[in-house]
């Protein structure tokens, strides 16, 4: 039984940011780094494997030949890849525009990965004050951090804690593996305008509408809502 929320609504039919994928790939480049070659060698037939063959070569100690290439395409390299939920973050117009011009194999589009919070219930963090330390789960619930936004528990969840998105893992995953995977939830108007204005204290560190804000000259409170280009937030909308 799904739950009401006002902190969610259903997903659009196009894909704008603040949907919220059931899952989707993120990935970490591995350290040291590895890059991975096909061999100019073939395997005797008696080998049986599956899929493509690769050499994996370091570039610290190994030598290449060719020499390494990282201009487009680039090389091949390792990565750690996980998945989670995660919230779309590309502009409705580029998605369009991307779509509209093909190749999405070559496109990428951005996410921020979702994580529940009950993964860090155990964790604990320093603090100023009386108090040396915090719960990470309060921490995050309390918006103490700019690196985590906090999220409510999705609609379809029968007992979950919420969720949060994790801005330190911000992804940029070609548009081809995206394009068809399930959403069914969007952030809502309010809760879409809270995630922007997180972002933005991630990125430049300055709480920017983290609470009302009046106008210096007429003192009336700002619209939270307004957008910095003539886009709306919402790509089904005029």
């Amino acid at each position: 039984m799904e739950r009401a929320s006002s902190f969610y609504i259903p997903a659009g039919t196009l894909l704008s940011p603040g949907d919220l994928f059931d899952y989707a790939p993120y990935s970490r480049l591995q350290t040291p780094l590895k890059v991975a070659r096909k061999p100019a060698f073939s395997l005797p037939k008696t080998y049986h494997i599956s899929g493509e063959l690769r050499e994996l070569l370091d570039p610290a100690k190994d030598s290449f030949k060719p020499p390494l290439n990282f201009a487009p395409p680039g090389e091949e390299t390792l990565a750690t890849v996980k998945m989670a939920r995660a919230i779309f973050l590309t502009w409705g117009s580029e998605v369009e525009d991307d779509e509209r011009r093909g190749q999405l194999q070559k496109k990428d589009w951005l996410i921020a990965p979702v994580f529940p919070l009950s993964d860090l219930e155990n964790v604990f963090v320093p603090q100023d004050g009386e108090n040396p330390r915090i719960r990470m789960v309060q921490a995050i619930q309390e918006k103490k951090s700019p690196r985590f936004f906090p999220m409510e528990p999705y609609p379809d969840d029968e007992a979950g804690s919420g969720y949060y998105a994790d801005f330190r893992k911000l992804s940029c995953i070609p548009a081809s593996q995206l394009h068809q995977l399930s959403r069914k939830i969007h952030l809502s108007p309010q809760a879409l305008d809270g995630f922007y204005h997180h972002l933005i204290w991630f990125f430049t560190r300055k709480r920017v509408f983290q609470q009302p804000y009046l106008c210096p000259e007429c003192g009336k409170a700002v619209d939270l809502g307004m957008t910095f280009e003539g886009q709306p937030l919402d790509a089904e909308q005029d």
